[in-house]
């Protein structure tokens, strides 16, 4: 199937826990354009999984913080440090808020330096 402008699409998308390896999972992607043709069997031009060409497989790896992503101020020795991290794979769906929040933290802490 020609797809408008000749793009594709970009299926998949799976987290897990602990995983630190760079290399993708070939049986991994293999089960999520399996159960994409299910979902939307147009991704396959009703041929199934044979009617789809993946043409590379990617991996981002995205730290996640264990009871959410932090975004704070905190005073140490002095000083002021602002920390803004993980976000895991909703960072750049939280990016603009959280940065946003980070800022007014800097500016506060900026505020309140004796500097």
């Amino acid at each position: 199937m020609q797809r408008p402008g000749g793009g594709g699409t970009v299926v998949g998308g799976c987290y897990q826990a602990g995983r630190t390896e760079a290399e993708a999972d070939p049986a991994m992607g293999e089960r999520i354009l399996e159960k994409a043709v299910k979902l939307v069997p147009s991704l396959g031009d009703g041929k199934g999984r044979a009617g789809l060409d993946a043409i590379r497989h990617g991996v981002g790896l995205r730290p996640v913080r264990e009871g959410g992503y932090r975004v704070e101020r905190e005073a140490l020795q002095g000083w002021s440090i602002v920390h803004n991290y993980g976000h895991g794979g909703a960072g750049y769906q939280c990016s603009y808020g959280c940065a946003g929040e980070a800022v007014r933290l800097v500016k506060e802490a900026a505020r309140s330096s004796k500097l």
